[in-house]
């Protein structure tokens, strides 16, 4: 079914010149129909005239349609050079309207530009013509360029642009195409009388009588001296003078295991002697920049602040070691760098004690010999491979005269730290078993002051428990390290003092961060509060 025939109402008109080709006149006639849409918002929306008279079009889709492009005819401009043209541009009726009101467009005066502009960039889409806003004249003579008849009172029904926009191709003058001519050689022998044989017969490849080539194909080119080299993208003066070195050589390889195996044993000896070395340097020299804060004056509660990250979760992380992906290749590069498979092994030659005899030695184990054994192979054990290990090295290193003589002129704190050292290595040496053939060693003892622990009351509070350990050689907190976990309190005490390390059980769980201390110089006790965890969630 066809469209009825669409009619808009005259507006205003619009003259402008083109800037491409063709050059021409354009008269551009701004007409309404009741049909166009009024302006819509980003939100989807249909805006109403009173938000248009106070905000304006600027951030809004205004509707509107191209149609009816025509040629006017009988009009020539500038001595007959310039075609004149004439578009249609149809809008709503409210649009025209505030165009057309001096009093609007004064307060409003970006408007006028705004839908010239909107309307000049859509025939540059549509119709292929770039028309300079800077040419743009109102026409006051009349309001409609070519109208019903040649009334331009009345405006032409709106037809739609042509689809493939060509309408200028009759303007435009189109040049002859050229025929193209043969290409000719350029050097040609014209010695009259003389005709030379081509070179190569027409169709010789289609023989197929013998090869292009030989058996060893084309011969042409050459070889470059490293061919088939994996390491031949060296250049040869580096590879001559450098020392290549394969990590996946046996040599390689058993040094490296070599250099692995006596790393590990440095590292097991190194912990063993470093290990807890942090706590007893803490025993020795106590924080100079701890608070001794006065009876009953509990710590400032740690301030969190906005951006506070705490970091000692990743401390529980263990490290993930990561095993290299074994070689897929067969073969190794040498010291010169000549490539050799694994399983040729290199020729050895032993030479003989004596020279010149050319009697074989037998071999030291005959095959067999372990099926008719009639005694034990090793009765008292094998002895080979018994290495002390770093511990008993250490342990020896302690018991050296020489080292016992110097502990009488250490301070108490050192003395007291070494009785420490002392008493750990005798309980390991308890729970380790003795080594089968060992010779039991006299051990000489340092002599350190005796120890005790203190002496301690647990008690059941409201809130949870109660620890108060009666400490009369402790003159203030410093240097007293506090653990508390779950299940148990530990403290460990200056070395000036004489007391041992104190470990208690809890019977009921606590919670370790809301655990409170407090140290009496007149009772000269400890008191240790701990929330149960319990009242904690119940609380929460």
């Amino acid at each position: 079914m066809a469209m009825p025939p669409l009619r808009p109402t005259v507006g205003f008109c619009l003259q402008a010149k083109s800037t491409g080709s063709p050059p021409g006149r354009w008269f551009i006639n701004v007409v309404k129909h009741k049909l166009v849409e009024m302006p819509v918002a980003h939100s989807g929306q249909t805006v109403t005239k009173d938000w248009i008279l106070t905000h304006g079009i600027a951030s809004l889709q205004v509707p509107f349609d191209l149609g009816s492009w025509r040629k006017v005819k009988g009009e020539r401009g500038e001595g007959a050079k310039l075609t004149t043209w004439a578009i249609d541009a149809v809008l709503n009726p409210l649009i025209v309207q505030l165009f057309m009101d001096d009093d609007f467009c004064g307060k409003m005066e970006q408007y006028r530009g705004f839908v010239i502009n909107l309307i000049l960039k859509r025939i540059e889409e549509s119709v292929n013509v770039k028309l300079p806003s800077s040419s743009i004249k109102l026409m006051k003579n009349f309001r409609y360029k070519d109208g019903e008849d040649g009334d331009s009172s009345v405006a032409r029904e709106l037809t739609e642009l042509p689809a493939d926009c060509e309408g200028f191709d009759a303007e435009m003058e189109r040049p002859a195409p050229q025929q193209e001519e043969p290409e000719e050689p350029l050097i040609e022998d014209v010695t009259p009388g003389v005709i030379k044989k081509p070179v190569l017969k027409k169709g010789f490849l289609n023989s197929g009588k013998s090869d292009l080539y030989g058996p060893e194909g084309s011969r042409e080119g050459v070889l470059p001296e490293n061919a088939g080299d994996p390491l031949g993208y060296l250049p040869k003066k580096l590879r001559n003078s450098c020392k290549i070195v394969d990590t996946a050589s046996p040599e390689y390889q058993a040094s490296h295991a070599k250099q692995n195996g006596q790393k590990s044993q440095n590292d097991e000896f190194k912990d063993s002697i470093l290990k807890d070395m942090e706590k007893w340097a803490k025993k020795s020299t106590p924080d100079k920049w701890e608070s001794d804060l006065p009876d009953g004056t509990d710590p400032a509660p740690r301030v969190h602040k906005k951006y506070d990250n705490d970091y000692s979760r990743f401390d529980d992380i263990e490290l993930e070691e990561e095993t290299a992906t074994p070689e897929s290749r067969d073969y190794y590069f040498d010291e010169k760098g000549n490539p050799k498979k694994f399983d040729q092994s290199p020729q050895v030659k032993a030479a003989s004690s004596t020279a010149g005899s050319d009697q074989t030695s037998e071999s030291a184990v005959k095959k067999g010999f372990l099926a008719g054994a009639k005694t034990a192979l090793y009765p008292e054990g094998s002895r080979e491979g018994k290495t002390s290990s770093g511990m008993d090295a250490f342990k020896n290193k302690l018991n050296d005269p020489e080292l016992l003589k110097e502990f009488a002129n250490m301070p108490p704190e050192e003395l007291a730290m070494m009785g420490d050292l002392q008493t750990m290595l005798q309980e390991s040496a308890k729970m380790s078993p003795p080594s089968s053939g060992a010779e039991p060693k006299q051990s000489v003892a340092a002599k350190v002051p005796d120890r005790r622990v203190p002496e301690f009351v647990l008690n059941d509070v409201e809130d949870g428990l109660q620890l108060i350990i009666q400490v009369p050689e402790l003159e203030s907190m410093r240097g007293v390290d506090l653990d508390v976990t779950e299940q148990r309190a530990s403290l460990v005490f200056p070395a000036s003092v004489s007391l041992k390390p104190l470990q208690v059980e809890l019977p009921m769980a606590v919670v370790p961060t809301s655990v409170k201390a407090k140290f009496s110089k007149k009772t000269r006790q400890i008191t240790v509060t701990l929330p149960a965890a319990s009242a904690a969630k119940g609380g929460a």
